[in-house]
């Protein structure tokens, strides 16, 4: 992993993931999650390697800080291909609820503020952080739960600020269930996870279309995840670092 990160407390977890649509594998992630012991908060460091159809390197770059009840601080995502490279950062102020949004390419720099919510999650193009915004609200655990999420489309070049959605989460089952992975079986929480659009459309859910997650006790970081149209991202190695 690109050591560009700059570690802050004690390392808890590690581990990577596969990408494959159907079966071939397109895709690989690793990650890594540190622990401030004295403030609780956490940084999650992740990098996504794939192969484009023009056979250059896609390499995505994250860098997530949130505090000890999972509220964003501060993100920075940072994505390379070929000559192109992008950066995002998000930078939330606690006190008035603002979002500072800056997008940098070599189109030059567009800079927004957003007002957000007290709480909330961010999406972010790695699959480690996917299911943070579990931790923004207590659950429901016999109902669907709708969350806020703020997300943005720009890629490679800037087209619109970030804008917030709300993402629909729903228990497959009330009890863990044991998920075999790498031959090792481990407590895996299912879920089913709707964007509300999709849902509003849809007079019946499971008509609609939605994603599946294996969910991890270990801070939401998902085991599995599945998408309706062939797509699997499976961890590939996970380690519990955790001394508490």
């Amino acid at each position: 992993m690109d050591l560009r990160r700059k570690p802050r407390g004690d390392k808890i977890y590690r581990g990577a993931y596969n990408y494959f649509k159907g079966d071939n594998l397109y895709a690989e992630e690793e990650f890594e999650v540190y622990k401030d012991r004295k403030e609780l908060g956490m940084s999650f460091f992740g990098e996504l390697h794939s192969r484009v159809a023009t056979g250059e390197m896609l390499t995505v770059y994250v860098d997530y800080t949130l505090s000890k009840d999972y509220v964003p601080r501060k993100l920075l995502v940072e994505k390379t291909l070929g000559k192109e490279v992008v950066t995002e950062i998000f930078d939330f102020n606690p006190k008035i609820n603002m979002l500072d949004y800056l997008f940098i390419s070599s189109d030059g720099q567009e800079h927004i503020e957003v007002k957000v919510p007290p709480r909330f999650a961010i999406t972010t193009p790695l699959t480690f952080t996917s299911m943070l915004f579990l931790k923004v609200k207590k659950e429901d655990v016999t109902a669907k739960n709708f969350y806020p999420i703020l997300s943005v489309k720009n890629q490679w070049r800037y087209e619109e600020p970030p804008y917030q959605q709300i993402i629909v989460a729903e228990r497959a089952a009330l009890a863990s269930e044991n998920l075999n992975i790498g031959g090792q079986s481990v407590p895996a929480t299912p879920y089913k996870v709707w964007d509300s659009e999709d849902l509003e459309q849809q007079d019946d859910s499971n008509t609609a279309t939605f994603a599946t997650a294996q969910v991890s006790k270990h801070s939401t970081i998902p085991y599995l995840l599945r998408s309706q149209d062939g797509l699997k991202i499976q961890v590939k190695y996970f380690n519990d670092l955790d001394k508490d």
